[in-house]
Protein backbone atom coordinates (compact mmCIF):
# COMPACT_ATOMS: atom_id res chain seq x y z
CA UNK A 1 0.00 0.00 0.00
CA UNK A 2 2.63 2.36 0.75
CA UNK A 3 4.49 1.51 -2.61
CA UNK A 4 0.87 1.54 -3.94
CA UNK A 5 -0.06 5.43 -2.19
CA UNK A 6 3.83 6.51 -3.35
CA UNK A 7 2.71 5.27 -7.10
CA UNK A 8 -0.70 6.35 -6.65
CA UNK A 9 0.28 9.92 -6.12
CA UNK A 10 2.12 9.91 -9.50
CA UNK A 11 -1.21 9.50 -11.06
CA UNK A 12 -2.60 11.93 -9.33
CA UNK A 13 -0.63 14.49 -10.88
CA UNK A 14 -0.26 13.26 -14.45
CA UNK A 15 -4.17 12.99 -14.86
CA UNK A 16 -4.17 16.92 -13.24
CA UNK A 17 -1.33 18.15 -16.12
CA UNK A 18 -3.01 15.24 -18.83
CA UNK A 19 -5.61 17.67 -19.55
CA UNK A 20 -2.82 20.03 -21.52
CA UNK A 21 -2.25 17.12 -24.10
CA UNK A 22 -5.54 15.33 -24.30
CA UNK A 23 -7.87 18.08 -23.72
CA UNK A 24 -9.80 16.66 -26.94
CA UNK A 25 -10.68 13.37 -25.50
CA UNK A 26 -13.85 12.99 -23.74
CA UNK A 27 -13.88 9.79 -21.98
CA UNK A 28 -17.17 8.06 -20.38
CA UNK A 29 -17.51 6.70 -16.70
CA UNK A 30 -16.35 3.07 -18.00
CA UNK A 31 -13.31 4.34 -20.01
CA UNK A 32 -11.78 5.69 -16.88
CA UNK A 33 -9.22 3.39 -16.51
CA UNK A 34 -8.09 3.40 -20.24
CA UNK A 35 -7.82 7.69 -19.97
CA UNK A 36 -5.72 7.70 -16.95
CA UNK A 37 -3.17 5.11 -18.63
CA UNK A 38 -2.95 7.47 -22.02
CA UNK A 39 -2.83 10.29 -20.13
CA UNK A 40 0.48 8.89 -17.73
CA UNK A 41 1.93 7.68 -20.86
CA UNK A 42 1.58 11.45 -22.93
CA UNK A 43 2.29 12.88 -19.58
CA UNK A 44 5.57 11.10 -18.63
CA UNK A 45 6.38 12.31 -22.15
CA UNK A 46 5.84 16.19 -21.95
CA UNK A 47 7.45 15.84 -18.55
CA UNK A 48 10.52 14.89 -19.71
CA UNK A 49 10.97 17.82 -22.23
CA UNK A 50 9.09 20.23 -20.07
CA UNK A 51 9.08 19.52 -16.68
CA UNK A 52 10.17 22.59 -14.27
CA UNK A 53 10.18 20.85 -10.80
CA UNK A 54 13.54 19.60 -9.93
CA UNK A 55 14.06 17.33 -7.39
CA UNK A 56 16.27 17.85 -4.69
CA UNK A 57 16.67 21.58 -6.03
CA UNK A 58 16.60 24.60 -3.83
CA UNK A 59 13.38 24.82 -3.17
CA UNK A 60 12.85 21.07 -2.91
CA UNK A 61 15.80 21.07 -0.05
CA UNK A 62 14.38 24.56 1.18
CA UNK A 63 10.67 22.69 1.75
CA UNK A 64 12.62 19.52 3.52
CA UNK A 65 14.63 21.63 5.61
CA UNK A 66 11.48 23.65 6.84
CA UNK A 67 9.38 21.20 7.65
CA UNK A 68 12.06 19.49 9.64
CA UNK A 69 12.31 22.75 11.91
CA UNK A 70 9.17 22.71 12.08
CA UNK A 71 8.59 19.25 13.65
CA UNK A 72 11.61 19.82 16.17
CA UNK A 73 10.52 23.20 17.63
CA UNK A 74 6.87 22.04 17.65
CA UNK A 75 7.59 18.97 19.45
CA UNK A 76 10.50 21.11 21.50
CA UNK A 77 8.37 23.30 22.70
CA UNK A 78 5.23 20.57 23.45
CA UNK A 79 7.48 18.59 25.67
CA UNK A 80 8.67 21.83 27.32
CA UNK A 81 4.95 22.07 29.53
CA UNK A 82 3.93 25.23 28.23
CA UNK A 83 0.55 26.43 28.52
CA UNK A 84 -2.23 23.93 27.40
CA UNK A 85 -3.78 27.11 25.95
CA UNK A 86 -1.44 27.66 23.58
CA UNK A 87 -1.17 23.82 22.82
CA UNK A 88 -4.93 24.25 21.83
CA UNK A 89 -3.96 27.33 19.51
CA UNK A 90 -0.89 25.03 17.82
CA UNK A 91 -3.31 22.11 17.11
CA UNK A 92 -6.14 23.69 15.75
CA UNK A 93 -4.00 26.30 13.09
CA UNK A 94 -2.36 22.61 11.82
CA UNK A 95 -5.18 20.82 11.84
CA UNK A 96 -6.72 23.57 9.86
CA UNK A 97 -3.85 23.90 7.87
CA UNK A 98 -4.22 20.09 7.03
CA UNK A 99 -7.50 20.04 5.89
CA UNK A 100 -6.96 23.18 3.58
CA UNK A 101 -4.48 21.45 1.88
CA UNK A 102 -6.84 18.64 1.15
CA UNK A 103 -9.62 20.76 0.34
CA UNK A 104 -7.83 23.09 -2.16
CA UNK A 105 -6.99 19.88 -4.45
CA UNK A 106 -9.85 19.94 -6.82
CA UNK A 107 -10.55 23.89 -6.43
CA UNK A 108 -6.97 24.17 -8.01
CA UNK A 109 -7.97 21.38 -10.62
CA UNK A 110 -11.06 23.43 -11.52
CA UNK A 111 -9.53 27.15 -11.32
CA UNK A 112 -6.41 25.68 -13.69
CA UNK A 113 -8.40 23.63 -16.29
CA UNK A 114 -11.74 24.91 -16.06
CA UNK A 115 -15.16 23.80 -14.60
CA UNK A 116 -16.55 22.03 -18.01
CA UNK A 117 -16.60 18.66 -18.97
CA UNK A 118 -12.42 18.85 -18.76
CA UNK A 119 -12.29 19.84 -15.71
CA UNK A 120 -14.84 17.92 -13.59
CA UNK A 121 -13.32 14.55 -15.26
CA UNK A 122 -9.81 15.69 -14.06
CA UNK A 123 -11.35 16.54 -10.41
CA UNK A 124 -13.19 13.13 -10.59
CA UNK A 125 -10.38 11.12 -11.47
CA UNK A 126 -7.51 12.47 -9.62
CA UNK A 127 -7.94 15.25 -7.10
CA UNK A 128 -10.85 13.84 -4.89
CA UNK A 129 -9.37 12.80 -1.29
CA UNK A 130 -9.10 9.26 -2.07
CA UNK A 131 -5.28 8.96 -2.26
CA UNK A 132 -3.89 7.57 1.10
CA UNK A 133 -2.23 11.20 1.84
CA UNK A 134 -5.38 12.71 1.92
CA UNK A 135 -6.78 10.47 4.33
CA UNK A 136 -4.01 10.70 6.25
CA UNK A 137 -4.19 14.59 6.36
CA UNK A 138 -8.03 14.40 6.95
CA UNK A 139 -7.36 11.35 10.12
CA UNK A 140 -4.22 13.33 11.58
CA UNK A 141 -6.32 16.92 11.13
CA UNK A 142 -8.67 15.32 13.59
CA UNK A 143 -6.81 13.78 16.07
CA UNK A 144 -4.87 17.53 16.55
CA UNK A 145 -8.72 18.34 17.29
CA UNK A 146 -9.71 15.81 19.72
CA UNK A 147 -6.46 14.19 20.45
CA UNK A 148 -8.15 10.86 20.02
CA UNK A 149 -5.60 8.53 20.47
CA UNK A 150 -6.90 5.75 17.69
CA UNK A 151 -6.59 8.47 15.36
CA UNK A 152 -3.39 9.94 15.97
CA UNK A 153 -2.23 6.22 16.55
CA UNK A 154 -2.63 4.78 12.39
CA UNK A 155 -2.13 8.70 11.46
CA UNK A 156 1.51 8.46 12.89
CA UNK A 157 2.22 4.99 11.27
CA UNK A 158 0.62 6.07 7.33
CA UNK A 159 2.45 10.35 7.63
CA UNK A 160 5.70 8.46 8.50
CA UNK A 161 5.47 5.27 6.48
CA UNK A 162 3.79 6.89 3.67
CA UNK A 163 3.41 10.68 3.30
CA UNK A 164 6.74 11.46 4.09
CA UNK A 165 7.87 9.43 0.56
CA UNK A 166 6.04 11.77 -0.96
CA UNK A 167 8.24 14.86 1.02
CA UNK A 168 11.08 13.14 -0.14
CA UNK A 169 10.38 12.31 -3.59
CA UNK A 170 7.57 14.40 -4.69
CA UNK A 171 5.44 13.69 -7.99
CA UNK A 172 5.36 17.04 -8.38
CA UNK A 173 5.09 19.00 -11.63
CA UNK A 174 4.74 22.56 -10.11
CA UNK A 175 7.90 24.97 -9.25
CA UNK A 176 7.53 27.31 -6.24
CA UNK A 177 6.34 30.03 -8.61
CA UNK A 178 2.87 27.93 -8.66
CA UNK A 179 0.60 27.79 -5.71
CA UNK A 180 0.41 23.98 -5.73
CA UNK A 181 3.53 23.32 -5.16
CA UNK A 182 3.27 25.04 -1.41
CA UNK A 183 -0.39 23.32 -0.86
CA UNK A 184 1.69 19.77 -1.90
CA UNK A 185 4.54 20.57 0.33
CA UNK A 186 2.15 21.89 2.90
CA UNK A 187 0.28 18.33 3.07
CA UNK A 188 3.47 16.21 2.32
CA UNK A 189 4.97 17.84 5.34
CA UNK A 190 2.50 19.00 7.69
CA UNK A 191 1.32 15.24 8.17
CA UNK A 192 5.00 14.18 9.19
CA UNK A 193 4.87 17.50 11.25
CA UNK A 194 1.22 16.47 13.21
CA UNK A 195 2.33 12.99 13.19
CA UNK A 196 5.56 13.68 15.48
CA UNK A 197 4.32 16.39 17.61
CA UNK A 198 1.13 14.59 18.76
CA UNK A 199 3.07 11.36 19.30
CA UNK A 200 6.87 13.05 20.44
CA UNK A 201 5.61 16.45 21.30
CA UNK A 202 2.03 15.86 23.42
CA UNK A 203 2.80 12.04 24.31
CA UNK A 204 0.01 10.34 22.68
CA UNK A 205 1.51 7.33 21.70
CA UNK A 206 0.61 3.95 20.08
CA UNK A 207 -0.71 1.17 22.36
CA UNK A 208 -0.86 -2.59 22.60
CA UNK A 209 -2.90 -4.19 19.67
CA UNK A 210 -1.82 -1.26 17.43
CA UNK A 211 -0.57 -3.36 14.85
CA UNK A 212 -3.40 -5.66 13.81
CA UNK A 213 -5.14 -1.95 14.52
CA UNK A 214 -2.72 -0.96 11.57
CA UNK A 215 -3.95 -4.02 9.33
CA UNK A 216 -7.38 -3.74 9.71
CA UNK A 217 -7.36 0.46 8.49
CA UNK A 218 -4.95 -0.31 5.80
CA UNK A 219 -7.22 -3.56 4.60
CA UNK A 220 -10.26 -1.33 4.91
CA UNK A 221 -8.68 2.04 3.10
CA UNK A 222 -7.98 -0.42 0.18
CA UNK A 223 -11.61 -2.13 0.15
CA UNK A 224 -13.20 1.18 0.19
CA UNK A 225 -11.33 3.12 -2.21
CA UNK A 226 -11.00 -0.22 -4.52
CA UNK A 227 -15.13 -0.16 -4.57
CA UNK A 228 -14.90 4.01 -4.90
CA UNK A 229 -12.61 3.07 -8.22
CA UNK A 230 -14.95 0.85 -9.69
CA UNK A 231 -18.17 2.86 -8.70
CA UNK A 232 -16.78 5.96 -10.69
CA UNK A 233 -13.91 4.82 -12.93
CA UNK A 234 -10.70 5.71 -11.47
CA UNK A 235 -7.81 4.13 -10.45
CA UNK A 236 -6.32 6.03 -7.00
CA UNK A 237 -3.81 4.66 -5.74
CA UNK A 238 -3.36 1.81 -8.71
CA UNK A 239 -5.22 -0.45 -6.60
CA UNK A 240 -7.64 -1.50 -9.52
CA UNK A 241 -5.15 -2.45 -11.92
CA UNK A 242 -1.18 -1.74 -12.94
CA UNK A 243 -0.64 1.68 -14.29
CA UNK A 244 1.25 1.59 -18.02
CA UNK A 245 4.13 2.50 -19.46
CA UNK A 246 6.81 0.80 -17.20
CA UNK A 247 6.81 1.24 -12.83
CA UNK A 248 7.47 -0.97 -9.85
CA UNK A 249 4.53 -3.08 -10.16
CA UNK A 250 5.54 -4.77 -13.20
CA UNK A 251 7.73 -6.79 -11.08
CA UNK A 252 5.69 -7.30 -8.18
CA UNK A 253 3.41 -10.05 -10.67
CA UNK A 254 -0.29 -9.40 -12.29
CA UNK A 255 -3.18 -7.80 -10.33
CA UNK A 256 -4.23 -8.56 -7.32
CA UNK A 257 -0.86 -10.23 -6.82
CA UNK A 258 1.12 -7.14 -6.86
CA UNK A 259 -1.65 -5.63 -3.83
CA UNK A 260 -0.40 -8.54 -1.43
CA UNK A 261 3.44 -7.13 -2.32
CA UNK A 262 2.18 -4.15 -1.11
CA UNK A 263 0.94 -5.24 2.02
CA UNK A 264 3.88 -6.32 3.27
CA UNK A 265 6.03 -3.77 3.28
CA UNK A 266 3.42 -1.58 4.88
CA UNK A 267 3.34 -3.97 7.54
CA UNK A 268 7.52 -4.22 7.67
CA UNK A 269 7.66 -0.39 7.83
CA UNK A 270 4.67 -0.38 10.48
CA UNK A 271 6.38 -2.97 12.61
CA UNK A 272 9.84 -0.29 12.64
CA UNK A 273 7.91 2.71 13.19
CA UNK A 274 5.86 1.10 16.25
CA UNK A 275 9.59 -0.33 17.81
CA UNK A 276 10.88 3.24 17.86
CA UNK A 277 7.97 5.00 19.19
CA UNK A 278 7.91 6.00 22.40
CA UNK A 279 6.00 3.74 25.07
CA UNK A 280 3.06 5.12 27.58
CA UNK A 281 4.79 5.92 30.52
Amino acid sequence: MILGWFLGQVGAHIMMEAGKSLSLMKPSRFEGFIWHDCAYIFLMMDLLMEGSFQAFGVPHHLAMLTTLIVAVVLTAYARSGPDEGNLKVIRYVLGALLLISVALDPVLTLVRYGVEELGREMVVNDSLPFYLCDVVAIFLAFALFTKNQRLVEIGYLWAIAGTLQGLIMPTLWFDHGELEFYIFFLQHGGGPVAAIFLVWGLGIVPLKGAMRRAIYWSLGYMVIVMFINWIIGANYGFLNHKPAGGTLFDHMGPWPHYLVTLQVIAYALYFFLLKIAPRKK
